[in-house]
């Protein structure tokens, strides 16, 4: 008979449970001493730097949506390329748009162009409050922002035009009985510092010229240019032209909804 010599599989003998020497078993770990762990219960992940920002702070978002929440309310936009806020407002986008809900307000963003900004919400119960305030453009702003939007749209990688091509724009609307062309042109220039307190464009220090931002296509629809293109027609015919003293109607601060 053939005796075989190898060693049993590991587990086969009871030796192989046995601790080592002068060692005692753990004790039985308690499943309800996890909810102690980190302060929470399991699974609950705490997030980074949310120390509170000043005494007395009980926000539950960290301090950079807090912070993105306060340029969404504050500012007309927030920018991709200013780089300030837009990181924490893509990371935090669903939570700061709850945030803005609350006050009755709507999130708006456009990934593609790189902006953000809030619209008032059209909320009918008679406890809302409106917390944008509506802008008023005159006419000359409003037919130079139809020709922004058009020169974004040619070149939106360098939005950058002249202000003397402004001025030419609206000088075509100047009708040839109007023979005061330094009156236009001093029109032609507050409509030009209209849309830059907009913030539908802004100089470049140092030089004649204006980056035109992004957010000017959501300020204009493609219906509104429609629109927009046959009025100022109408209007470049018409005594006085859209440099005249006639105003048009925008959207909520934030927003400039022309």
């Amino acid at each position: 008979m053939t005796t075989d010599n190898s060693p049993p599989p590991y587990g086969a003998d009871p030796a192989d449970h046995r601790l080592p020497a002068g060692e005692a078993p753990a004790a039985v770990l308690d499943p309800a001493a996890l909810t102690e762990v980190g302060g929470g219960p399991v699974g609950a992940v705490t997030e980074p730097g949310t120390s509170p920002r000043f005494d007395g702070d009980t926000s539950e978002l960290p301090p950079e949506a807090c912070w993105a929440l306060q340029e969404l309310i504050a500012a007309p936009h927030v920018l991709e390329q200013s780089r300030g806020h837009w990181a924490a407002l893509l990371r935090h986008e669903n939570r700061l748009r709850s945030r803005l809900s609350e006050l009755g307000l709507l999130l708006e963003v456009n990934h593609e162009r790189g902006y953000a900004f809030t619209r008032q919400a059209s909320d009918p119960s008679p406890h809302s409050r409106t917390l944008l305030r509506a802008r008023t453009l005159s006419l000359a702003a409003s037919a130079l922002a139809l020709w922004l939007y058009n020169q974004y749209l040619i070149a939106p990688e360098d939005p950058v035009v002249e202000e003397t091509d402004m001025i030419d724009h609206l000088l075509g609307y100047k009708p040839p009985s109007d023979t005061d062309e330094a009156g236009f042109t001093k029109r032609a220039r507050a409509a030009i510092r209209s849309l830059e307190e907009s913030h539908l464009i802004r100089v470049i220090p140092g030089t004649s010229r204006y980056l035109i931002y992004p957010v000017i296509t959501a300020v204009l629809s493609a219906e509104r240019v429609t629109v927009l293109t046959a009025r100022y027609r109408e209007l470049a015919a018409g005594p006085g032209g859209p440099a005249g003293e006639g105003t048009h109607g925008t959207g909520d601060e934030g927003d400039t909804d022309a």
